[in-house]
């Protein structure tokens, strides 16, 4: 087994973006080109193994640095992260690769034939020839060091070019200059030709800065394109910077030039000097294709990387910083996902078969300005803005990128499908994630690729959606943070919010509109200029644990009317918070079986909770609700079926205990009252008063029980009862119920009691009483239920006590 020595050189040591050292820290040791861990390291002895290989302790006399070691890899990335938690990741080949490599090369001439060396042969310690080597005039040459070409037989073998059989290819080497002046575009071309050539290989772009004006560079399968630090690619052509294979080629699916990988260093598209809209980065109609660790610059127009019908396509952890509108291009991504439609919709090469993308993971990447005169941030940073019918992205993840001053949606997931987002932020951008199932209004995403009209009249279901650890602070005058759109004919289905926080927004915090069997669960919206969380058209849906503080409109809201969702809702608002809302905390139009459950509704303007337009079987249950300057629970006259039970704004609302005595007139017993607009249609309220009675002789005693107070209408009138003489304390009870046949400001209301009492003998009797029609009170306004009691004789000693009273809304 070969071993490679590395480490343990001055240069070797791990520092902060500042130039701070970082002593004793982790560090992995990576394959280079492929991150797959190393871990049989050796002492320099090469038999000793190392279980973690760590940099010197603060105490040491190197802080920071490497200790020497050995494995059986040739090329190898250290990776560590720094104290700012950042990773930090570099490249480096094994003292005894060049060695090797210009040991294959001289002995693949043939010693018998006498090669011959032509130019000085200049000393380089570290490369060494032992034995024989014929040169110009005859010498031989037992030891020889040599740096840079030189050519061998006929035969030029620069050992920069390419290591024995590792296809490592420098465009240094075939002309490139690294000076910013230089069109070193054919240069880098040649490189990338090479390794396409010998049938794949890695091109590795030194520190420097490399005019790139004869474009596009094209790369092809099984290349991987390294940028080491301090490499830079400008643009000086209106032209895409990388493309992945010819104009001419006609891989359809994904059977075009893939297995790439892009990696490093900075792509400035200069898009100040040279303002035409080109991409930055485009491939298409491929499988395996990585870009990572790399920065696109001030891009004019259109995207800085393009995924175009790509199968296992992955962006991690690269920056896109800067972006000019030319015109018109007030909607373009940093990272874009679209489907070979056409060349308006990919023009680097064809087929134009409707290829979408699958199993896309970003990761790790940022999105915002640069900083740079006369760029702005990127309207969007990731999404698509094309569809045809039945053609989805799916499997897209989306992970822990951040989004800064975005003018648009920081994430459009158009016509995307099985997606999952989290770990993301976003501060000032124009609105947050954006779920839509494929627009109907724009007939070109109806029609496929090669079509001249569209084949579906509307839109289309897409289903798997999970959006966790989102963080949306500031912005929001574009749109909402959150907006998950589907239509009547193409609903958003299986949906998941969890963990969102929402600070600041200037509209809506969270929209979802024609989505079914969905859950929003721990979301925060925290001062937003529209409704807090808006529902509409949505069925089989769970709004728990959600907190809604300040809102200019309603706090949440869930509206049916002209949906399919009218007559199958299913929504439930449960064990959330509402307050400082500047209309309704939670309002409910139309739909059926909607529910809110154990909620706090507090300090706000407008109703606690209103249920209106035509609702039908609405539960309200358990909140709680306070300091609103409407009622705290009002249901219109049009819901029908409505049920409420253990509310705090539920019917009494004020309850009161009285004594009549010594009095000829009727005077109230006990009083409830029934909230302004408590009622609907159906609702029932069931009332007792109990308690005793003592006289003097043997006077009457009439008890009624009316609705309005002590003057109002009648809905029980007891036949006087002649009392015992000289009772002392005897028992009475009226049991009754109170039903709302219409609510109104002429409300229907029909009702009937009974009577028990021990007041004329000890063995007790019972009157029953019923209204003959139903009554009329205003059930708009604020009604007392009373009872009453009336002496036919007014003595000190005749007295009628309510002890005890209840009231419940029955239904």
């Amino acid at each position: 087994m070969a071993l490679y020595t590395f480490g343990g050189t001055p240069a070797d040591v791990l520092t902060t973006a500042a130039g701070d050292v970082v002593p004793d820290y982790p560090v992995l040791v990576r394959v280079a080109g492929t991150g797959q861990l190393v871990t049989a390291l050796y002492e320099v002895d090469g038999t000793t193994p190392i279980g973690e290989l760590r940099t010197n302790p603060a105490g040491s006399s190197q802080p920071g640095a490497l200790r020497p070691f050995k494995t059986d890899v040739p090329a190898i990335e250290f990776e560590y992260n720094d104290a700012a938690g950042e990773p930090i990741r570099w490249y480096e080949a094994g003292r005894e690769v060049a060695q090797e490599a210009l040991a294959a090369a001289l002995d693949s001439l043939s010693k018998e034939d006498g090669g011959t060396v032509e130019g000085p042969l200049v000393a380089a310690a570290g490369l060494s020839v032992v034995g024989g080597l014929d040169v110009t005039g005859g010498a031989n040459v037992d030891e020889l060091d040599v740096a840079g070409g030189m050519t061998v037989g006929g035969i030029f073998a620069p050992s920069s070019l390419s290591l024995a059989g590792m296809r490592i290819y420098n465009p240094r080497v075939l002309g490139a200059v690294g000076d910013g002046t230089h069109d070193d575009a054919p240069a880098v071309q040649a490189a990338l030709d090479a390794a396409y050539a010998a049938g794949g290989g890695w091109v590795i772009v030194p520190s420097g800065t490399y005019r790139l004006a004869t474009l596009p560079l094209r790369i092809r399968r099984n290349t991987r394109l390294t940028l080491m630090p301090g490499a830079r690619m400008v643009r000086a052509a209106a032209v895409t910077m990388l493309l992945n294979g010819d104009s001419d080629q006609t891989f359809g699916g994904y059977t075009g030039h893939g297995n790439i990988v892009v990696e490093g260093g900075v792509w400035d598209m200069a898009g100040t000097v040279v303002t035409p809209s080109n991409m930055c980065m485009s491939f298409g109609h491929a499988s395996n294709v990585t870009v990572r660790d790399t920065t696109v610059l001030d891009l004019p127009g259109y995207h800085g990387i393009e995924y175009n019908s790509i199968k296992t396509g992955r962006v991690l952890n690269c920056n896109f910083l800067g972006y000019i509108d030319p015109g018109g291009r007030d909607f373009s991504e940093a990272i874009q996902l679209d489907l070979a439609k056409g060349t308006a919709y990919f023009g680097g090469f064809g087929p134009a078969d409707d290829t979408a993308c699958v199993d896309i993971l970003i990761d790790g990447c940022t999105v915002g300005p640069s900083g740079t005169a006369g760029t702005t941030a990127w309207p969007r940073g990731i999404g698509s803005h094309s569809a045809s019918p039945n053609k989805p992205h799916r499997d897209v993840r989306v992970k822990n990128c951040r989004f800064e001053s975005c003018a648009q949606f920081a994430i459009g997931a158009y016509t995307w499908e099985g997606v999952v987002i989290e770990g993301v932020q976003m501060r000032g951008c124009g609105a947050g994630i954006r779920v839509r199932t494929l627009d109907s209004s724009t007939a070109s995403h109806r029609t496929p690729a090669g079509g001249s009209s569209p084949t579906i009249t509307g839109s289309q279901p897409l289903t798997g959606f999970a959006i966790n650890d989102m963080t949306f602070v500031g912005g929001g005058s574009y749109d909402a943070a959150i907006r998950i759109e589907g239509e009547d004919t193409g609903y958003v289905g299986l949906l998941t919010l969890d963990q969102i926080t929402i600070k600041d927004v200037a509209g809506i915090g969270v929209r979802l509109m024609n989505v079914e069997d969905y859950t929003a669960q721990k979301v925060i919206v925290v001062n937003a200029g529209g409704t807090g969380i808006s529902q509409f058209g949505t069925r089989r849906g769970r709004v728990t644990d959600c907190t809604v503080n300040g809102a200019g409109s309603a706090g949440i809201t869930a509206d049916s009317r002209s949906t399919p969702a009218a007559s199958a809702t299913d929504v439930a608002i449960s064990g959330c918070t509402v307050t400082g809302t500047a209309a309704n905390g939670v309002h409910i139009w139309d739909g059926t079986d909607v529910v809110i459950d154990d909620c706090d509704v507090y300090a706000l303007t407008g109703y606690g909770v209103q249920i209106s337009t035509n609702t039908n079987r609405p539960i309200i249950r358990n909140v709680r609700t306070r300091a609103t300057t409407l009622a705290g629970i009002n249901v219109t006259s049009t819901v029908t079926g409505a049920v409420r039970r253990g509310n705090t704004a539920d019917a009494p609302s004020a309850s009161t205990l009285a004594t009549v005595a010594s009095t000829t007139a009727e005077t109230v017993l006990a009083t409830w009252t029934i909230p302004a607009n408590d009622a609907a249609a159906g609702t029932a309220y069931r009332f007792t008063a109990q308690g005793t009675a003592s006289t003097t002789g043997t006077p009457t005693l009439t008890i009624r029980v009316r609705l309005g107070g002590a003057a109002g209408a009648v809905i029980a009138s007891f036949t006087a009862v002649t009392t015992s003489s000289g009772i002392s304390g005897r028992g009475w009870r009226v049991d009754g119920a109170l039903l709302s046949v219409a609510p109104g400001s002429s409300g229907a209301w029909a009702g009937g009691a009974s009577l028990s009492h021990h007041l004329a003998s000890t063995t007790g009797a019972v009157q029953n009483e019923l209204t003959d029609a139903a009554v009329t009170r205003d059930s708009t306004a604020d009604q007392q239920l009373v009872v009453t009691a009336q002496w036919s004789a007014s003595s000190a000693s005749n007295t009628a006590t309510t002890t005890a009273g209840s009231f419940t809304r029955a239904a």
